[in-house]
């Protein structure tokens, strides 16, 4: 039996007992109750099929000695309306909740358009994720990770992640929000960054950045994207633990450090560092800090001191 015929039996309430378990025991049978019972709100009014249609016929066969009445079968036709309206309902819900999610999973990177032709690029470990439902209204994107925008002209524009939101008006910027660090870049245009209770205002060139509640001064840069578009990442007073987490994001590997190697709170990381071969971006960051990559199997590397 159909799907359309269950669900017009079930509402006509003629299913036996087995049926009955069976449609109960769908996925689809709380949306389809939830649909049902608001539908059940709305009321008709009331007609007269069999006297409309004779009113008709009368007129169309006013000649004839006594019309032809067909009577209207309507418990079926409104089984056939109560399966429109659900149907209806159901698309205007999925279209009202569903959600596009864009994934750049570590190692990669994923590059789309939105509904008003704003593009995007995410980076290694990212995720992006918005509604194509009436987005001419709301434009939003919820971030997990980093991504470049170059927003359509003329276009608001909201940016939400965990630590902090960005709101602009055609424009290109850079965000990562990554564990307790929110960095914010503008290349084009003019960005609001809201974090928790601050508002920071950028033009082209400004970055902001928090990082556990505080702010670090970035320098301006002259950059017309951000490096990592082309393989290579410029860090400013960046943990170096987190300069490990990016190097894994972006070549898919896992690094882990011996245990005799420690990091104090001031060795921060500043630099560039070349995003293209594993082994000659590792040996940039390990000279620093005096250390030595061993890799000991597919996709892991060990750190450990020289």
């Amino acid at each position: 039996m159909k799907d359309d015929n269950k669900l017009a039996k079930w509402l006509a309430g003629e299913m036996d007992e087995k049926e009955l378990r069976e449609f109960e025991s769908l996925p689809e049978f709380e949306t389809y109750k939830k649909i049902a019972d608001y539908s059940a709100q709305l009321e008709a009014p009331e007609t007269d099929a069999d006297a409309i249609y004779n009113n008709i016929t009368a007129k169309r066969n006013n000649k004839a000695a006594e019309p032809k009445v067909i009577r209207l079968h309507r418990p079926w036709l409104v089984r056939i309306a109560a399966v429109l309206i659900i149907a209806l309902c159901f698309t205007f819900f999925y279209n009202t909740n569903h959600a596009t999610t864009e994934i750049a999973a570590a190692g990669e990177k994923t590059e789309f358009l939105l509904p008003d032709n704003s593009k995007v690029v995410l980076n290694s470990d990212s995720e992006a994720e918005y509604k194509s439902w009436n987005w001419n209204k709301k434009r939003s994107v919820e971030l997990k990770g980093e991504a470049f925008f170059k927003v359509a002209k003329g276009k608001t524009f909201d940016v939400n992640t965990p630590l902090g939101t960005v709101t602009v008006v055609g424009t290109q910027f850079n965000v990562k929000a990554r564990d307790n660090r929110f960095d914010v870049t503008c290349f084009e245009g003019k960005v609001k960054v809201t974090y928790k209770t601050e508002e920071v205002f950028l033009t082209p060139g400004e970055s902001v950045t928090f990082e556990e509640g505080e702010e670090i001064e970035i320098p301006e840069t002259k950059a017309a994207q951000p490096g990592w578009i082309n393989n290579e990442i410029t860090f400013t007073a960046e943990k170096p633990e987190n300069v490990i987490k990016e190097i894994e994001r972006h070549f898919a590997v896992s690094i882990q450090l011996d245990k005799n190697v420690s990091f104090s709170a001031k060795s921060k990381f500043e630099g560039t560092l070349p995003m293209n071969d594993l082994e000659t971006t590792l040996s940039f960051f390990t000279e620093k800090y005096h250390l030595k990559a061993e890799k000991t199997g597919k996709g892991t590397v060990i750190l450990s001191a020289e």
